[in-house]
Formats: structure tokens, sequence, C-alpha cells
């Protein structure tokens, strides 16, 4: 059914109508024109047919009304136009005479009068009045649509600014060509380095293309009027380009979503609920440390993982150490979400209660990291190999997607600031001459560990003001505490949630690899390891036939010892350490141990080339002296038989030791500088004191004279003497 003031297509003409006035009794409708409101004028029409037409279709309402002016936010211009034009028109309306042609001209020209204004002013409020559906609003001013909405179809033309004397320059379309070119290739040029600014663009705007050289090869910027202003360089660029596209370009994707994009959703929507995600990170304490053994040495800012419930902000595990962050450190977090608390408080000194964990040995669905090293390396796949858990990579520099871990960061660190030497806050570390924190650095590993298990245990208990609890958790009295909110859900996921061993954590995420028995030990990365059910079942023995491999598990942090897992047994194994062969690598990392065993695998070339020097040295020597033994065997043998070279064996034997012990075996009268020096003082004693002649030996035999500067050594001397006897006596 129609109703008094709503638009309706005519279908058999096309025409938009608004109903202005409505008489069952008469049989009379008004209408006006919507598609012509400068020109049109109200027609009276009949009411049964509007009413026919409609219930056969060919009358339907118009979906796209136009739409009332809202008189709430209009100007108090505006206002003051739509009260001066109400009171023109106000006792027009009250009268239906006004909508019949036969009397409405003859009652315009009398308020005209009246009032003092043209009948063509009348009109054109009557027509406002009708379009705008017929209230004090439709006659507001719109001062909204004044100018115009594309640049190229403004006209400056013959305008001046009222204190200077250049023309307006007008924007053409070549002119927004080249605003594009310089706003995307100065503006909004895609590197993080970007420092232009809106004034860098213009000027280079006008360097490029409203520039000219003088008869010298000076280039001059053409003056105001013959040029774009900077005011018109800055509106085309905020008319054509939005700040989030603006913001996009020169900031990049992943700082704008970061900072600048609105936040409209929550963390929680994907989240099923308590144990469901996990969100690990890793940062470096603001806290100095200093060594256990001596205090006077600091040994630096330990490292901090946290693994936090997305649901209830719950903190299930922790981390402090001084590794890096790395999977080692990472797994160590997990593990310890599985930990025995008690014997944790118990090593640091901290009170303990089961109420204060109530997530203890819990594992999730998901863990949600960032693209650290940790969560990205291979070793990141045994949690999804070994307990099942997905582990989902947030896109870099998204802080964003995992806020409760990030957020536990900033409240830890704000609980301990206080009350703990050696803190230095952020802000300090980038400061120019900042305060020097490591002064006041007096706590050990151990103790700082004591403090910040103690802060966690408290923002475990700790109300969330800004936390938005469920209303059926309101009404039952559930404060916003991450254990209550834990404890409250916990029951409802109990079908959801998994609980391992510490042991099942441990080997699930420890490597594993293969590891070789030999007779040695068990070899494993170049270190040699034994064990007593290893020699109690004779490996090392057998393996003296064959060697053989074992399955091992082994912590990369530290070489001493590694686990050993029984072939027939796979949830048994053995503890092996490092035997005293290799005690060098205790206490040193796998990757130490790498390190050095690499250096060894270098050195063997050296080693193998000495070897090879050495020998053919020795062999040098060796072939020259059994070379001049030979030609002198060669002489003394001549005319001998075999059997006679063996016949006086034990003879000569006896003869040659008792020169070698005279030799040897004599006591000089005082202690000799050398052994060559004692040599020749008892020589003469001993053989014949007349100087060696080469002469007397046969050509064939001589032995090379020595130099002047080398006189002969000892075993020459007793060769010599020696061929002279056995001469003497044939």
């Amino acid at each position: 059914m129609l109703c008094r003031n709503e638009v309706f297509v005519d279908h058999s003409t096309g025409r938009r109508l608004r109903l202005l006035h409505i008489d069952v009794d008469s049989d009379e409708a008004v209408t006006f024109d919507m598609s012509a409101p400068d020109s049109a004028l109200p027609v009276v029409e009949s009411w049964n047919r509007l009413v026919e037409m409609e219930q056969n279709g060919r009358v339907t309402l118009d979906e796209g009304q136009t739409a009332l002016a809202n008189e709430k936010r209009a100007s108090v211009a505006a206002q003051q136009r739509r009260d001066a034009a109400f009171k023109r028109i106000e006792p027009l309306v009250k009268k239906t005479e006004l909508f019949h042609k036969e009397t409405r001209f003859s009652l315009i020209r009398e308020r005209a009068a009246e009032v003092g204004c043209s009948v063509i002013t009348l009109l054109k409020d009557l027509r406002r009045y009708w379009f705008g559906g017929q209230t004090r609003a439709a006659l507001l001013a719109n001062f909204h649509r004044c100018g115009y909405k594309d640049a190229s179809h403004r006209s400056t033309a013959g305008r001046k600014p009222s204190l200077s004397s250049y023309d307006i320059y007008q924007i053409t379309q070549a002119d927004e060509v080249r605003m594009h070119a310089v706003i995307k290739n100065v503006y909004l040029r895609a590197n993080g380095l970007n420092k232009s600014t809106i004034t860098d663009a213009y000027d280079r705007l006008l360097q490029a293309h409203y520039s000219y050289n003088d008869g010298n090869g000076k280039r001059h910027i053409k003056e105001k009027g013959e040029r774009p202003t900077y005011r018109q360089f800055s509106s085309f660029l905020h008319k054509h380009y939005s700040f989030e596209a603006i913001t996009r370009r020169r900031k990049g994707n992943a700082e704008f979503e970061r900072d600048f994009s609105a936040k409209l959703g929550s963390a929680l929507q994907d989240c099923l609920g308590v144990g469901h995600m996990y969100e690990i990170d890793a940062t470096i304490i603001d806290v100095y440390a200093v060594s256990k053994h001596d205090r006077s040495r600091i040994i630096g800012k330990p490292t901090l993982y946290l693994i936090v419930d997305r649901r209830s902000r719950l903190i299930v595990g922790f981390y402090v150490g001084l590794e890096a962050p790395s999977w080692p450190a990472a797994m160590h977090a997990i593990l310890s979400i599985a930990e025995d608390k008690a014997a944790l408080c118990a090593r640091y000194g901290v009170e303990y209660s089961p109420a204060d964990w109530p997530a203890h040995g819990i594992f999730p669905g998901m863990f949600l990291a960032d693209r650290g090293p940790e969560m990205t390396s291979k070793n990141s796949s045994n949690i999804v190999t070994g307990l099942g858990i997905t582990v989902a990579n947030l896109p870099p520099q998204r802080p964003d997607y995992k806020p409760n871990v990030e957020c536990g960061f900033k409240l830890l660190h704000r609980s301990i600031a206080d009350a703990t030497p050696g803190y230095e806050p952020p802000a300090n570390v980038m400061k120019r001459q900042g305060k020097k924190y490591d002064k006041d650095a007096c706590l050990t590993l151990d103790e700082l560990i004591s403090i910040i298990l103690k802060a966690i245990i408290s923002y475990n208990k700790k109300p969330m003001p800004g936390y938005e609890l469920p209303v059926a958790d309101m009404l039952s009295g559930v404060l916003p505490v991450p254990a209550a909110i834990w404890a409250r859900e916990a029951p409802a996921r109990a079908g959801a949630l998994t609980r391992y061993s510490v042991d099942f954590v441990r080997f699930s995420l420890l490597p594993d690899d293969k590891a070789v028995v030999t007779g040695e030990g068990i070899r494993f990365k170049g270190c040699y390891y034994k064990m007593p059910t290893a020699e109690q079942n004779e490996w090392f023995v057998r393996a003296r036939k064959g060697t053989y491999s074992v399955s091992v598990s082994y912590d990369r942090r530290i070489a001493d010892s590694i686990y050993i897992h029984d072939e027939r047994d796979p949830q048994k194994y053995y503890v092996a350490k490092l035997k005293d062969k290799c005690a060098d690598y205790l206490g040193l990392s796998f990757a130490e141990v790498e390190a050095y065993e690499a250096m060894k695998r270098k050195q063997q070339p050296v080693y193998e080339q000495m070897t090879r020097q050495l020998t053919s040295e020795l062999h040098e020597h060796a072939d020259e002296v059994a070379a001049q033994a030979k030609k002198l065997t060669l002489v003394a043998t001549q005319g001998k038989s075999r059997s006679a070279r063996k016949a006086d064996t034990a003879e000569e034997r006896q003869t040659e030791r008792r020169l070698r012990r005279q030799v040897e075996a004599a006591i000089p009268d005082q202690m000799p500088t050398n052994y060559v020096q004692h040599a020749d003082a008892i020589a003469p004693r001993i053989y014949d004191p007349e100087p060696c002649d080469a002469t007397s030996v046969p050509a064939d035999s001589v032995i090379t004279p020595p130099r002047k500067d080398k006189p002969l050594t000892l075993p020459e001397r007793l060769r010599l003497k020696r061929m002279e006897i056995e001469n003497e006596t044939a």
C-alpha cells in the first residue's frame, strides 16, 4: 500500500513520483515528478487508479528513495537558510488548493507580494519542499555540494589572489600525469629507507617539468602562475591517494598492518578454549647477571623464553639461560611444561603450590611462533612427529598475531624492574651517554631464575582488568585471573587436552641419530662413549669382529653423555658417558666438538706431507749408507764363500762387542762436553794412534775423504780401523 511522501516508480511511463497528498473521499492523489525537480509541479491523479496499478504490479516502491537531510548536522548558515525559506512558504503548504493548477499561481503571487520576494523564489522553495518529502529539513542549504568533484572541470581562469599579481595556474590533464609519476617514483617509492617528504616530491616535479635553461646553461624554476603551486600538488596527492595507500607504499605492508591498520578482530576468535593454542617467543632479559663462581665478573643479559596459553593468558612454560634464541633453548622451555614443578620450586627456593600450576604437563593442539630460528628449523618437526602438535609460523614483523606472549614480556619486566639490581630500562640501551646499569649487577643466573619464577607465579594469580569474561563466568563469580580461567574452562576441554610425561617429551624433542659400536667404544660425532651395560653385554668385544650401529638421542648443548635406545624395548634407554680418551671434550657442545674435529681433519694433509717428507729423507740417507756398505762389503768378501763368512760369527760378535763396550762404557777422566769429543779422546787409546790413511784402502772401496771443515765421525773411524785390521790379518 502506498503512503504519503513515499516514492514509487510508474512502469508505464518510467517516472519516479513522490506521493504528496491523498484524499480518498474525492478520489484524489497528488504526485510530484522526482525526475525533473527543477521544473515539475504537483499533479492531481486518481487514487483508485494508483491502487489498481499497484495491485497489478505496474507501480512499485522505489528502493533507492532520496535520503532525508539531517538537521542536527547542518551548519548554522544552512539552518538560517532553512528557516527563512520555510517562513516564506509556511502559509502556502498548509493549503490543499496549492496542488491544483487553477488556484496555485494566484496563491503564490499573493504570498510573494506579502513577503516581498519574486514568484520564482517561492517556486524554488516549494519544489525543494516537495522534492525533499515535505519537511523543514528539505529546505536546508546544500553547501556541501558547492564546488566541483573533478579538478579537470574546475575553472580558475581570470581569478587572481587578492595580495598577488600572478595568475592562478590551471591544472591540465598533462599536469596530472606528471604529478602521478613524481608521486609514485619519489614520494611513494617502495623501499624501507624512503625519507622523501611532499616538499621533496614537489621540488622534483618542478625540477623535472617546470624549469628551463638560460643562455648560460643554468637551470631556473618557472615563476608562479606558470607552474602548479605546492598547495595544488598537496591537494592532488591527498585527493587521489588514500592514507592507507600512502602508508602502505611508504612503510610497507608489514609495518602498516602492525602499527596503522584497524584492530577490529580479537585474538580469541579462532581459539577454541584453554589448551588449544600456546604462544611461544623469546627475548633478552633487561637484567645484567654475574658469574656464579666470581661475582665480580658480568656474564651479560640472559635469554627468556615464555609459553603462554592464548585463551587464559596463563604462563605454562619458560626458560631462563645463556643460550641464544634457538631450538635448544626453545626445547628447554617446551620441556618445562612437563617438568616437576615441586622440584623446580625447591631448587630455586620458591614456595610451591599445585594450584599455581593448573596446566602442568598439558600440551596444546598448536604452537604459535614467529619466524625465529627455533621454529623454522628442521628440529621443530620433532614437535609434530613426536608430540602430534601443529606448529604455526606467523608472518614476520607481526607481534599483534601473538599479543599475549609479547605483553607477557612487558608485564614480567615491569614487575621485576623495581626490585632487581642490574635492571636496565630498554630506553637506556640506545640513549647517548646513558646510565651504566651494569655497575649494579649482582645477581647470579640461579638467583635471577628464582625471581623470574616467582614473578611468573604472581602473574598467573593477578587479575586482568581488561579481560572480557563471558557472561556465564561473571555470573558464576569467576575472576579474570589466568589460573582461575584455566581451572574454570579446563573440565569442559578435558577431551581435547593431552598430558605427557617429562621423559616422553624429552625423547620426543631430542634429535635422533645413529652411533657406531667399535672395539674402542661407542663412536658418535667424533667422541667415544662407554656404559656398564655395554661392557656387561660384551658390545665392544663383539665389535672387534665387526662394527654395528645403535640408535641414540642427544642434546646438542653438551657432549658429556648421550642416550642409547634399547633395540628390543622402545621404552628403555641407557646413558653413555664420555671415555677418558675424550676427556678434552667434557663440557663442550657438539658444535664445539665438530669444530675441533674439523680442525683435526684440516691438519691431516699437513701431517701426511710431513710424514712423506721425513720418510723420503730417511730413505735417501739409508740408500746412501747401504750403497756405500755394499761397495765395501763387495771388496771385503772377494774370494770368500757364504759359509766362510758365517764360520766365526760368535768370535767376531764377541770382538765387536768388546770394542763397542770400550767406546760406549768407558768412564772419562772428566765430563765431556759432548759424545763426539768423548769418542775422539778415547779412540787413540783403543786403536792405532796413527791417523787414518785412506790411500791404504782399495780404490773401489775408499770412503769419501772428509772435507776440511768436517772431520770423520766415530763410526767412520771405526770402519776404517776395522778394515786396516782385516787387511793386516789377511
